[in-house]
C-alpha cells in the first residue's frame, strides 16, 4: 500500500526513531492454566495494553475468563494494534480479540465476511488528538504542514485522524496533502513527543494522558467532541468465525464472561482502576500515576454495546481515506448479538 510506504519512508527518514521498549510482551502467550488440563480446548485471546482494553485486562487479571469457561485452557496475546491483533487472527493463531472497530470492519470486508464476527461491545470513547504545547496547534485544520503520529496504519486511531482531516479540507502528504502521518507505537510516540521530533498524535488512553502529563503536550480535541452524543465505539470484541461456528458454546460463555467483567467494571471503578494499573505495570513495566489515571479513566465508558452506527461511520471514514475498494454499505453480517441477546433473555 503507498500510504503504508509512504509513512515509513517518512518515519525512517524523518524521525530516525529507536523502538527502546522491543514490547517482548507482543509476541508471547500467557495462560491463565498453571497447566494445560487434558482434553481441554484451547481458546486463545488477543487484547492490547490500552485502558481502552480494560474489560481484557481485567478479565484476566481477576482471572473470570478461566473460570467461566472451565472447559477451556484460555491463554492471551498483547498487540500492539488493530492490523498486528487481525494479521494474528487470519493466521489462525487467534479465536478471540479486543480490536478497534476499523481493522475489525477492514478484515471483516477484505475476507467477504468469511474472517469473523463482532459479537460485543468493550468501550466507547478514550481517544484524543494531542499537540506539542511550543506548537500553534488548536485545532484539527492546524495540522496544516505539521506530523501526527497513529498507533498503526489502518488503526481505529488512524482512519479517525484520515476522517477528520478530511473534514477539515486536508489531506495526508502521501495523498498529496501537507500532513505527515506516521505509525509509530504508542511507547515510541512518547519518546517522540519527549524529542520533539513529532508535531501531534492521535492516540487512545491511557497514552493521551500520559503524553500530557510526562511530555506537557495539550489536548487539541477530545474524539468524542465529534461525535454525535459524544459516543463513539472504540473497542469491539471480535470472533474468529471457524472458531463461532465450531465452538458455539465457547462464544456464547465469552460473551457472558466478557459482560460480566464489564459490569463488575461499573460497579466497582475504584478497584477496577487498581486491577488494570496492575495489569499495565506487568505488561509495560509502568504504574499509571494517579492524576493520568484518574484523568484518563473519565473519559472512557465501559459498555457491551457495539454501536453499529458508530462502526458503520468508522467504516465510511476507512474507505475515505482509502483503506477499502469500495463503499462498505450496511455491513450485513458484521455485528452478531445474539450471544449478548440470549444473556438478556435470560434476565
Amino acid at each position: 500500500m503507498n500510504a503504508r510506504r509512504g509513512s515509513r519512508d517518512l518515519l525512517n527518514a524523518g524521525c530516525g526513531i529507536l523502538f527502546l521498549f522491543g514490547l517482548a510482551f507482543g509476541t508471547g502467550w500467557r495462560t491463565q492454566t498453571s497447566a494445560a488440563r487434558k482434553g481441554a480446548y484451547p481458546l486463545r485471546v488477543a487484547y492490547f495494553p490500552n485502558l481502552t482494553h480494560a474489560p481484557a485486562l481485567v478479565g484476566v487479571a481477576k482471572g473470570f475468563f478461566q473460570k467461566d469457561l472451565p472447559d477451556y485452557d484460555v491463554s492471551t496475546r498483547v498487540v500492539n494494534a488493530g492490523p498486528e491483533a487481525m494479521e494474528a487472527l487470519l493466521a489462525g493463531e487467534v479465536d478471540v480479540a479486543y480490536v478497534g472497530p476499523s481493522p475489525a470492519t477492514n478484515t471483516f470486508l477484505k475476507t467477504n465476511g468469511q474472517s469473523l464476527t463482532i459479537v460485543a461491545g468493550a468501550c466507547s470513547g478514550g481517544a484524543s488528538l494531542v499537540a506539542r504545547a511550543d506548537l500553534p496547534i488548536s485545532s484539527v485544520r492546524d495540522l496544516d504542514g505539521h506530523s501526527v503520529a497513529v498507533p498503526q496504519l489502518g488503526g481505529t486511531q488512524d482512519v479517525s485522524c484520515r476522517h477528520f482531516l478530511l473534514q477539515s479540507g486536508l489531506e495526508s502528504k502521501e495523498h498529496g496533502g501537507t500532513v505527515s502521518i506516521i505509525p509509530a507505537k504508542n511507547p515510541d510516540i512518547l519518546t517522540l513527543f519527549r524529542r520533539k521530533q513529532i508535531d501531534a498524535a492521535w492516540v487512545p488512553e491511557p497514552w493521551a494522558s500520559r503524553l500530557r502529563s510526562e511530555t506537557g503536550a495539550k489536548t487539541v480535541v477530545d474524539e468524542r467532541s465529534l461525535w454525535p452524543n459524544r459516543r463513539f465505539t472504540t473497542t469491539v470484541v471480535v470472533v474468529r468465525r471457524a472458531f463461532a461456528d465450531a465452538h458455539p458454546d465457547a462464544v456464547q460463555a465469552f460473551v457472558s464472561s466478557h459482560e460480566r467483567t464489564v459490569s463488575w467494571i461499573q460497579g466497582h471503578p475504584a478497584e477496577a482502576q487498581s486491577t488494570v494499573n496492575g495489569e499495565l505495570k506487568r505488561l509495560t513495566g509502568k504504574l499509571l500515576g494517579n492524576l493520568v489515571l484518574k484523568e484518563a479513566w473519565g473519559k472512557l465508558d465501559f459498555t457491551t454495546d457495539p454501536n453499529l452506527t458508530s462502526i458503520q461511520a468508522l467504516a465510511s471514514a476507512a474507505y475515505q481515506a482509502g483503506y477499502l475498494k469500495a463503499a462498505p454499505g450496511t455491513l450485513p453480517g458484521l455485528v452478531d448479538t445474539r450471544a449478548l441477546l440470549a444473556l438478556k433473555g435470560g434476565k
